[in-house]
């Protein structure tokens, strides 16, 4: 049953993440023509972090109906992480390859392993 579980909560974590991606990049891209490639992948992560904060609480962990600010603040801390990892990758990614699109896929890539890790088993255990 707990193996059952743990997939059903990766797959649905996945389409979430998939769908906070997109805000994600769009914003990202959008900013691109104003901000710095660091400034325009920390406005678009901001945006889209309440939206996947919310939704996996609800729908991935089943902690919807519960309030809890602790949730929040933990949920910020291993965002912190996940928005350095994300950063780090993006940014080196590029300066390596010059390709913006690579630079995303893979810095969402491991962002998400450890937004994953920490949201299991930290903010919503």
């Amino acid at each position: 049953m707990k193996k059952n579980k743990l997939e059903y909560q990766i797959l649905i974590f996945l389409f979430i993440g998939g769908l906070a991606t997109i805000v994600d990049f769009i914003i990202y891209s959008y900013l691109l023509t104003f901000f710095s490639i660091n400034i325009s992948k920390l406005i678009s992560m901001l945006s889209s972090s309440l939206f996947s904060y919310f939704m996996n609480k609800i729908f991935t962990f089943n902690k919807g109906k519960n309030y809890n600010s602790k949730y929040l603040l933990k949920y910020y801390i291993v965002f912190l992480l996940n928005l350095l990892t994300n950063i780090f990758v993006n940014y080196y990614i590029y300066k390596w390859t010059s390709m913006k699109s690579l630079a995303f896929i893979l810095a969402t890539l491991f962002g998400m392993i450890v937004n994953f890790i920490g949201q299991k088993f930290y903010v919503f255990k």
